[in-house]
């Protein structure tokens, strides 16, 4: 993975893209590079993936996520991230089930399983496209928010609809009825757990990261926190992924800026940034391993591909209607120009690959299921098929997709106007900085009487043309670009937040009472949750 990284300087392609094609590769030449290795029989375990590998993914994606711009944005992010991986999950089973297992026993439900895993989108790699062209941030938090929860969803959905296919296999009876039933009371408790738990967890992670000001142990207690919320309310019977993105968000949002001392703020950001590389490093690697044993150039192979391309793209349609019904509601509609954007920014990747990993470990190592004797195994044949249809969805998202993102944006208007002010902006504001330096170290010089005055004069001349040119360029770009307004917003949040941490400090010491105190603090946060300037870009 550091080999691909640094060979990415002469190759211009996104990171987690030259992952998947020289996993591919790897993965081809697995059976003469790893000889001691049973190859195609499931490099990962299943408590590897689940305890090891998703909960720091998670955490890093929601502990990055602005609380106020997800609560202002609540209603498309809630109709995509459940019913919107509810109708994924059925459409995709349905095409599947007719075009790929239709007639064989359990078909409908080897379908729903493989849909529920092409659900969940990972949009990592097209969100950093989308922050490198300046595209609006509340297109950012949409389709982050989207896939931070819908994760949660489907990774729900997938356990729930997987004890009913081992069941089934098992010999056991189950009606429709009872399925929905059971799904239905399932989905409910696991995810009220799960959220319960990382409130829990998060309040208590947050009173401690208060309570220390050293920084290695305030980045210890989010890894604590990350695995900890995961473990605990799997244990109790709850959605770990729910748990960690909850507890994620409050320390996040409140934990880290209240908290946290700048060191630690600054090292938890890389630290979470190195582990998110790693983990989906080995992910988008293994991938191709796994697959050296099924992936061939054949004409059910390119069949099953595009059946599963089809399937996911013709069920990620309901983005359309679903964002549609949530404008009715949203003071800034989403325009159809986003539509599409969030459309095609539906990546699918690590949550994916981790659930058809753990499928593997099914097929070649069995699972225990309540009620029934020995273990139950998944048919290798269901899998294989499932794993090419799976690999190709994301191996279409990731490479068709994630390298025509760039210039669909720039095609829907949505970015490229911004990015070059952005640049424009900064670049001035760089040579306005350094002039302005360099006139005080040269007065400085002066005073010290290393100088004389007709050399100061001579010297800063150049200086003041560069500071005034700059400074006019400033002014055009803060009349003609969002790029002032943005900048000019963060600063008024920064007041904001100065203000209730006065209000906090005053009603700690006695100075104010805790109703009045509370009243400004929710006016506050209230003005935090709003922009001053009414255009979705900010």
């Amino acid at each position: 993975a550091l080999l691909v990284a640094l060979g990415l300087r002469w190759v211009r392609l996104p990171y987690t893209i030259a992952l998947v094609l020289v996993g591919l590769v790897l993965g081809w030449l697995g059976g003469a590079l790893l000889t001691d290795v049973e190859l195609g029989g499931g490099l990962l375990s299943a408590e590897l993936i689940l305890f090891v590998l998703l909960p720091p993914l998670l955490f890093e994606g929601s502990a990055g996520m602005h609380i106020d711009r997800l609560k202002s944005n609540w209603r498309p992010i809630a109709l995509l991230a459940i019913p919107g991986v509810l109708l994924n999950t059925l459409i995709i089973g349905l095409i599947l089930w007719r075009l790929v297992w239709w007639g064989e026993d359990n078909g409908l439900l080897y379908g729903m399983l493989l849909g529920s895993i092409l659900a969940a989108t990972d949009p990592v790699s097209v969100l950093a496209l989308v922050r490198t062209l300046g595209a609006p941030k509340r297109l950012s938090v949409l389709i982050e928010g989207e896939s931070l929860f819908n994760d949660g969803t489907a990774v729900v959905i997938f356990n729930i609809l997987l004890v009913a296919v081992l069941m089934m296999i098992a010999g056991g009876q189950l009606t429709a009825g009872e399925l929905l039933t059971e799904a239905v009371a399932s989905f409910l408790k696991v995810v009220l757990i799960g959220v319960i738990v990382g409130v829990v967890l998060g309040m208590v992670s947050n009173a401690l990261l208060a309570s220390t000001e050293d920084h290695l142990v305030e980045i210890a207690l989010t890894v604590a926190l990350a695995f900890g919320s995961f473990l605990f309310a799997e244990m109790v019977q709850g959605s770990g992924v729910i748990a960690v993105v909850v507890a994620g968000l409050l320390v996040g949002n409140h934990g880290v800026p209240q908290g946290m001392s700048a060191t630690a703020r600054i090292g938890l950001h890389h630290f979470w940034e190195v582990v998110a590389f790693l983990i989906n490093s080995v992910l988008f690697l293994l991938i191709g391993y796994e697959l050296q044993n099924v992936l061939s150039p054949s004409s059910n192979t390119f069949y099953l591909a595009m059946v599963g391309i089809g399937a996911a793209l013709f069920a990620r349609l309901v983005i359309f209607p679903l964002t549609s019904f949530s404008n009715m509601f949203q003071e800034k509609p989403i325009s159809p120009r986003w539509q599409i954007a969030i459309f095609w920014g539906g990546l699918r990747g690590s949550i994916p690959i981790a659930l058809i990993l753990l499928l593997s470990h099914i097929v070649h190592d069995g699972a225990t299921l309540a009620g029934f004797e020995g273990k139950v195994y998944l048919s290798e044949s269901v899998y294989e098929v499932m794993l090419i249809v799976a690999f190709a969805v994301v191996l279409w998202t990731l490479v068709v997709q994630g390298l025509t993102m760039k210039p669909l944006l720039k095609k829907l208007g949505i970015s490229g106007v911004l990015s070059e002010s952005e640049f424009e902006y900064e670049v001035a504001l760089a040579e306005s900085i350094g002039s302005r330096a360099a006139l005080r170290r040269l007065s400085e010089m002066r005073l010290q009487g290393l100088i004389s005055e007709d050399d100061q004069e001579q010297l800063g001349e150049s200086f003041r043309t560069q500071h005034a040119d700059a400074e006019r360029r400033i002014a055009e770009l803060a009349t003609s670009s969002l790029v002032h307004s943005s900048r000019v917003e963060t600063a008024r949040r920064e007041l904001l937040l100065a203000q209730s941490e006065v209000l906090r400090d005053e009603e700690r010491r006695g100075t104010l009472s805790a109703s009045v105190a509370a009243k400004a603090l929710k006016r506050l946060d209230e003005a935090l949750s709003q922009s001053e300037y009414a255009r979705e870009s900010i």
